[in-house]
């Protein structure tokens, strides 16, 4: 029983110290800030029906996968499940996704689509070969 707790009383405290008392919290694209993976703002992703993935799926962001180009693309507050997804699909008003369109998400595989519909807000290119953040970049590979 000593070893739970102690266990939990350090998860506790890893948390309390993850953002100091009066710090922003930093939301969407700005946690990506200085990451060099994170490329410019692009304004569409044409050939909508060739994405064919997503990762990094979080509250506010997502990463979209069109063959072998890859685009984080941040939402509107407000999207639940995003970061719980298991499909995502695309609602774009033409051939090409843009800021202004939508992600549906759907929480299972067996939900059905429309129920969670988040706006975008924001398209960049994601780069995933272009290195690890500069908070990572010094630690000693394993």
């Amino acid at each position: 029983m000593k070893r739970i707790s102690l266990a939990v009383l350090a998860a506790t405290a890893l948390v309390a110290c993850s953002t100091a008392p009066g710090e922003p919290r930093l939301r969407g694209l700005e946690k990506y800030a200085g990451d060099p993976r994170l490329g410019p703002e692009t304004r569409s992703v044409c050939f909508v029906s060739n994405i064919d993935g997503f990762s990094l799926n979080e509250r506010e962001t997502v990463v979209l996968q069109e063959g072998r180009d890859q685009y984080m693309v941040e939402v509107t507050a407000g999207c639940t499940d995003l970061e719980i997804a298991e499909t995502i699909a695309v609602d774009s008003h033409g051939g090409c996704l843009t800021p202004g369109d939508s992600i549906i998400v759907a929480r299972t595989l067996g939900d059905s689509f429309g129920s969670n519909r988040c706006l975008i807000r924001e398209i960049r290119e994601w780069n995933p070969k272009a290195g690890k953040p500069a908070e990572t970049a010094g630690e000693n590979p394993a």
